[in-house]
């Protein structure tokens, strides 16, 4: 097989030169394969993700795309051509992260992290931006032993795919705004052809935590109503429980209250994708302290 036949595309959505050059290092340091790096400075431009990383994979060369953080360090040697290897061996194989979630629920908030999700990489202990390895928690989950897990949705810290899968279906820069759910978003669109997998034989550091702002409940509502009609979804004997339904509506609410949205806004919006016997359902299940709390944020 020749060089370019199983290269990697690199790509990332700068803001801080300094962080993507200890990215881009550790990359050329360990990944095993032919590579390039594609850069996407956007301290001026100030474009979704989506869009930058559509526009970055659109200009690649080889025939893997790799969309990573800028904020990582990959340790791990010839981890590249291990996924390269896993992608040719898999026909049906989508995306490849280090985290994701073997259920997707109809009130999908989030890959699940817990005993639902399959994950392995280190990441910030206290939330926010970690300044050293020592600042760093090691989070792994691999309940069978598995060197590649199956998944649904992955985690945007790293996403690698075929440049073929990508061109089948991009990220979504039409409806998915900012730096959020985007990475759920294109995993799972590709999960309804393909089957998506967690790589659990490689390190990643990742130096900070999310930040779920007002952008990423808008995305949350815009991902639920999009894929409405195939939510939920799981992989295997793991069940979602009406409990866990109930209990990312609340979340939802709560915290969209908390970003400015109205309690009429929530309501429709569960409505729309439950039916009215859930909020009839939450209204008897939730806990008085809930409503009060929910009563106290829509004043």
């Amino acid at each position: 097989m020749e060089e370019n036949q199983n290269g990697i595309s690199v790509i990332t959505c700068s803001v801080n030169p300094h962080l993507c050059a200890q990215m881009a290092e550790s990359v050329k340091n360990t990944i095993g394969t032919a590579f390039e790096t594609i850069i996407f400075d956007n301290r001026e431009k100030n474009l979704g993700i989506c869009q930058a990383y559509n526009y970055c994979a659109s200009k690649a060369r080889f025939p893997y795309l790799c969309f990573v953080h800028e904020d990582v360090i990959l340790p791990t040697p010839n981890w590249g051509m291990s996924m390269v290897r896993f992608a040719e061996r898999t026909p049906d194989c989508g995306v490849i992260g280090f985290a994701g979630g073997t259920t997707a629920k109809k009130n999908f908030m989030s890959w699940e992290f817990g005993p639902k999700g399959r994950y392995r990489y280190y990441d910030s202990m206290y939330g926010g931006r970690a300044h050293s390895f020592d600042d760093l928690s090691y989070k792994y989950n691999n309940p069978e032993n598995e060197e590649f897990a199956k998944v649904i949705t992955l985690d945007g810290l790293f996403l690698f795919v075929s440049s073929d899968v990508w061109k089948e279906r991009p990220f979504d820069e039409k409806r998915i705004k900012g730096f959020h759910f985007y990475d759920a978003d294109f995993s799972f669109g590709i999960a309804q052809k393909r089957q998506n997998y967690v790589c659990l034989t490689a390190d990643i550091y990742h130096f900070s935590g999310g930040n779920p702002d007002r952008t990423y409940f808008e995305n949350a509502r815009i991902f639920q109503k999009k894929w409405k009609q195939s939510l939920p979804q799981n992989i295997g004997s793991q069940k979602i429980t009406l409990q866990e339904e109930v209990d990312n509506a609340l979340y939802l609410c709560i915290q969209s209250l908390r970003q400015g949205f109205t309690l009429k806004e929530s309501i429709r919006h569960l409505i729309e994708i439950n039916g009215v016997w859930f909020i009839l359902l939450i209204c008897m299940l939730m806990p008085v302290k809930i409503v009060k709390k929910i009563m106290r944020l829509a004043r």
